[in-house]
C-alpha cells in the first residue's frame, strides 16, 4: 500500500549524546520518526547528530563496531547521520577531557534546511537551541520539542509544543523486570 501525506512536511533533528545522557538511553528512532509524521506529515529530513571518539576507536573494538552497528541502524532508519569527532584537551591541573559538540552543526543544519519545512521537531533538551527554535517559529515553522530529563524550562516554553520523550508509547525500550 502506497504512504498517503497530507503535506506537511517535517524535519527531526536528533542531538544524541544529549538525549542519552538524559534518560533517553536505547531510544527507538523508529518510533521517534512515526511520532514525529504522525497525522499523515512527510518526512523532508531527518537527521542525527553523534559524536564520535576516533582516538578510542582505534584501540577499542568493541566500541568501534558498536558504533558502526549504531550509526547504520540509523542509516536504514533513514536518518543521516552526521558525526562529530571527538576533539581532546587538557585542563589547567592536567586532567584530559574530550569535547565533541554537535551544537553549531545542528543550529545550522536546522536554521537552512527550515525553509522548506512545515515542522521541525528537535529531540534534545540543550536550552542553547533556545534562541535557534524562536528564528525558526518567526519563519512561520512550528516547532517541537522531545526530551526526557533536564529539559531546559525556556526551550519548554519557547517551542509550540512540548511532550515529554516518556510519554510517547513505544519510544524507549520495555524494561521486563524493572527494579522496584
Amino acid at each position: 500500500m502506497p504512504e498517503r501525506y497530507l503535506g506537511t512536511r517535517v524535519g527531526v533533528y536528533v542531538d544524541v549524546a544529549n538525549l542519552t545522557m538524559n534518560g533517553g538511553y536505547g531510544m527507538r528512532y523508529e518510533v521517534l520518526r512515526e511520532f514525529a509524521c504522525r497525522s499523515g506529515a512527510r518526512p523532508v529530513r531527518l537527521n542525527a547528530y553523534v559524536s564520535y571518539d576516533e582516538q578510542r576507536a582505534k584501540t577499542d573494538n568493541d566500541y568501534r563496531e558498536g558504533q558502526k552497528r549504531f550509526h547504520s541502524a540509523l542509516r536504514d532508519m533513514g536518518f543521516k547521520v552526521i558525526r562529530k569527532i571527538t576533539k581532546w584537551y587538557t585542563d589547567e591541573n592536567g586532567a584530559r577531557f574530550g569535547k565533541a559538540n554537535v551544537d553549531l552543526d545542528l543550529a545550522v543544519d536546522v536554521l537552512l534546511q527550515s525553509e522548506k519545512l512545515d515542522k521541525v521537531v528537535l529531540a534534545t533538551g540543550d536550552g542553547d537551541f533556545t534562541r535557534v527554535v524562536s528564528t525558526i517559529q518567526n519563519k512561520g515553522c512550528r516547532v517541537e520539542i522531545v526530551g526526557f530529563q533536564n529539559v531546559s524550562t525556556k526551550l519548554k516554553t519557547t517551542a509550540d509544543h512540548y511532550i515529554s520523550g516518556f510519554l510517547i508509547p513505544g519510544l524507549l525500550p520495555h524494561e521486563e523486570n524493572p527494579e522496584i
